[in-house]
């Protein structure tokens, strides 16, 4: 297991039941149910191998209150190392939460940090947690259709890049943009980092740009998310000819874009 590295990505929605049954419909993903969840009365939230996190809240919620993005969830190898520092850095957790299965924390920070919201976790603790029910799989090792790169949107991309090898040990190379914007950077680690957002995606809700998806055939499922009336707001081809597409806002404000799992090296910047 190579670390740091994406693991995934919460978002609010507005039906928890029709965004799950959308994701299935358009996207062929499904959801299984945590065993946190009973723990929560002022939410709902789904968890899946793929990396998708949806939450619906039920009234205000505090994590809720900077815009759909909840978190963007990096595994580390210690996160208490790395909270360490972060505070040293001047940086706090906005939220920190414990996992009883492998009995530790995980810290969420708050938009201080490049206005990204990033949850730190130790490398296979949320995976320890949801084995209470049963087999799960790491994101790594997750079957396809899964998440493969999660872009977001950054005012200054050098910067940005700067902290996240001084805090996180996360490293980027320059990549495509794809049409999210002036410039991009990405990692092994499947995030991407996009400066000067395109006007599409500066129309949804920076700094969630696109979560992509990626397949065995892309095409399919395009086909199928074209035919349900979304069509393709950009394209981008990759060395090999194959196709990756933007979306847009997909599924209750969900940016989604999707790519075939033969070019994923070149996604990564590989």
């Amino acid at each position: 297991m190579n670390v740091p590295k994406f693991c995934r990505i919460a978002v609010v929605v507005e039906d928890i039941d029709a965004f799950m049954a959308d994701c299935s419909t358009l996207l062929g993903i499904e959801h299984i149910r945590p065993s946190l969840d009973a723990a929560y009365d002022s939410f709902t939230v789904m968890f899946g191998e793929h990396g998708l996190e949806p939450i619906q809240p039920h009234g205000e919620v505090a994590f809720t209150k900077d815009g759909r993005l909840i978190e963007v969830a990096i595994d580390v190898a210690d996160a208490e190392k790395t909270r360490e520092g972060l505070k040293a850095g001047g940086y706090e957790p906005a939220t920190i939460s414990y996992l009883p299965g492998p009995d530790k924390n995980e810290y969420l920070y708050g938009r201080e940090f490049h206005g990204l919201p990033l949850m730190v976790c130790t490398a296979g603790d949320n995976e320890a947690q949801m084995r209470v029910q049963g087999p799960f799989a790491a994101l790594d090792d997750a079957p396809l259709p899964k998440i493969g790169c999660v872009s977001v949107v950054v005012e200054d991309l050098d910067k940005t890049v700067a902290d996240m090898k001084k805090y996180f040990g996360m490293t980027f190379v320059d990549t495509d943009p794809a049409g999210l914007g002036a410039r991009a950077m990405v990692g092994p680690h499947r995030v991407k980092l996009v400066e000067k957002p395109s006007a599409a995606v500066a129309a949804l809700e920076p700094p969630l740009a696109a979560i992509e998806f990626v397949y065995d055939d892309v095409e399919p499922v395009r086909a199928r998310i074209e035919a349900a009336g979304h069509p393709v707001l950009h394209t981008r081809t990759f060395s090999n000819g194959d196709k990756a597409y933007f979306f847009g806002s997909l599924i209750q404000d969900m940016p989604v874009a999707i790519y075939p799992v033969s070019a994923d090296s070149e996604v990564i910047g590989a």
